[in-house]
């Protein structure tokens, strides 16, 4: 796995320093919803996960122990360390594993939630009243302000394009 886009100017911003590991999460995930990707996917996550492995060996920063380099094509740490570099290793690494996780369930294969729009109001059933009145005066006075916003919105397009 490299990331395309900074890895060969190595001008990787934090974001990008961690793009590896959301990648290798949701391809193991997807291994679980669409088995018939199994393969596939395992066949780009094993390599990978191997030549992350050959990028933790960085040992140049007192205190932080074995670090994780980015670029993981030289099959040697790179220079550089950080959490993106780690949350890359250890996504990888840990993608491999997918197959002794349980696939997610449901209404199916055991699970049982149920939709439940007062969920957490402690009502039992039925649809929760507000707890006032509307009036006439209400709605009149919400029409009034609807066609005021409207009416300036308006006003702001026209006098845009003109």
């Amino acid at each position: 796995m490299w990331e395309i886009e900074c890895e060969p100017h190595s001008n990787c911003d934090p974001d990008q320093k961690s793009f590896k590991a959301y990648l290798s999460r949701w391809m193991a995930a997807t291994t679980k919803v669409a088995p018939w990707t199994t393969d596939f996917v395992m066949s780009r996550l094993a390599p990978s996960a191997e030549a992350a492995a050959a990028s933790c060996t960085g040992t140049s920063y007192p205190g932080y122990g074995t670090t994780c380099g980015l670029i993981w094509t030289t099959e040697s740490w790179d220079g550089t360390y950080g959490i993106g570099q780690q949350m890359n290793a250890l996504e990888v690494i840990q993608a491999n594993l997918i197959s002794f996780a349980k696939a997610p369930v449901t209404s199916e294969s055991g699970g049982t939630s149920i939709g439940n729009p007062l969920a957490g109001t402690g009502q039992g059933s039925g649809i929760k009243e507000p707890g006032f009145t509307i009036t006439t005066k209400d709605k009149a006075g919400a029409g009034i302000l609807t066609l005021l916003l409207g009416g300036g919105g308006l006003a702001a397009a026209v006098w845009s394009v003109l």
